[in-house]
């Protein structure tokens, strides 16, 4: 009997360091979270309701092995792309280093940086992960012991925000089994989670969770249920399930949804939601480097594009929406053959004013991406 309780225990410590010792209530939830203002509705408004300037903050809670270079270098042998195959890499000392990576990305005067140069809002992309243990799935539940402080960090990001009157987007940037085919849906490979009923149904326990952490904290201007989802024809049905949820919750709290890379239409889907979940605003991004026919435009060819076909397209989309549309991703960075022999900065800084004069025209808010890189260079970090 010795043996028995000597190897039970043993079993019971190992499931207690991964996803099935202990599934925390949302009390406990909140607690991780921090200590924050006391809610403020009349506050919470102008917060929700005003023009957003913003700014994303990649790669803090939801890792791009391109941005957070110096935690994937050690294991650049081993190839790790999502999040989650870097967990694996990292092993038993995953924890440590994930807090030392969280400890350090941001500081306090990054918000203080922001506000002084007229941000005032922050998209903050999470992992579905960052709840931790009866949270994850996959390599993220063998390891979601590893994310039981990461709240505390996600609170942390919040009050310096508030500190400095900064709204916070909160951004499900990555959903179980991953939306998309990029490693920052958490998952490396084809997108897994349309296919899967148990990873549709873990989302949807995430968003009650997460709707009960932030529908109540002022600076928060809405929670953004996914990023850049393929155009699934399951994904109709799907919005239709999160915002059931959500609205069980909190009847006023914005909810935020990607357009599929389909912006037309998707903004025809959430007009008919919105008759039944009130406040839905869309999510569009725009980039002008990925495309191979971009990578060949010169800028001034760009910004004929962009004036030309986007504008309208943002427009009529806004106009369907009562203006309930975002640009929430977007970058000056282009390709070397739109330069055709100017000067980059020059280009990319000129490019960037006149997308953001653009946007402010038809949409209700902009976030660039991102705020930094671990190296900062080129002009994905704004800071560059």
């Amino acid at each position: 009997m010795g043996l028995l309780s000597d190897l039970k225990s043993k079993v019971s410590g190992k499931l207690s360091a991964n996803d099935n010792g202990h599934h925390p209530d949302h009390d406990e939830l909140r607690a991780r979270l921090g200590s924050l203002p006391p809610f403020d509705p009349a506050k919470a408004q102008v917060f929700r309701y005003r023009k957003q300037y913003g700014v994303n903050l990649g790669s803090m809670f939801c890792l791009e092995p391109w941005m957070a270079t110096d935690i994937y270098k050690e294991y650049h042998d081993q190839g790790p792309e999502a999040e989650g195959d870097l967990l694996e890499c990292m092993g038993d000392c995953c924890g440590e280093k994930m807090k030392a990576h969280w400890d350090s990305w941001l500081v306090r005067a990054d918000f203080e940086r922001m506000s002084n140069i007229g941000i005032n809002a922050v998209r903050l992309p999470l992992g579905y992960w960052v709840l931790g243990r009866g949270f994850a799935a996959g390599k993220y539940k063998r390891h979601a012991a590893t994310y039981d402080e990461a709240l505390h960090y996600v609170g942390r990001v919040v009050a310096w925000a508030a500190e400095f009157d900064i709204g916070v987007l909160v951004d499900i940037h990555a959903l179980p089994g991953g939306q998309n085919f990029d490693s920052h849906s958490g998952a490396t490979g084809p997108p897994q989670f349309f296919d899967s009923r148990k990873f549709q149904d873990l989302a949807i326990k995430c968003y009650e969770a997460f709707t009960h952490l932030f529908a109540s904290v002022t600076n928060v201007v809405g929670l953004q249920i996914v990023n850049e989802p393929v155009d699934n024809p399951q994904l109709e049905g799907f919005y239709e399930r999160a915002l059931t949820q959500v609205r069980s919750q909190s009847l006023d709290l914005p909810v935020y949804v990607g357009d599929g890379w389909n912006l037309a239409k998707y903004a025809a889907v959430v007009k008919r939601l919105r008759e039944r979940f009130g406040f839905i605003v869309v999510d569009t991004h725009q980039y002008w480097v990925f495309r191979p026919e971009e990578q060949q435009y010169r800028v001034d060819q760009l910004t004929r594009e962009l004036w030309e076909t986007t504008v309208p397209e943002l427009s009529q989309a806004s106009n369907e929406l009562d203006g309930n549309l975002i640009v929430g991703e977007y970058s000056s960075v282009l390709a070397n053959g739109s330069f055709d022999g100017e000067d980059p900065a020059k280009c990319m800084g000129a490019f960037a004013r006149e997308q953001l004069n653009a946007f402010d025209q038809v949409a209700a808010g902009t976030w660039y991406w991102t705020w930094r890189l671990q190296h900062d260079s080129w002009f994905w970090s704004m800071q560059y």
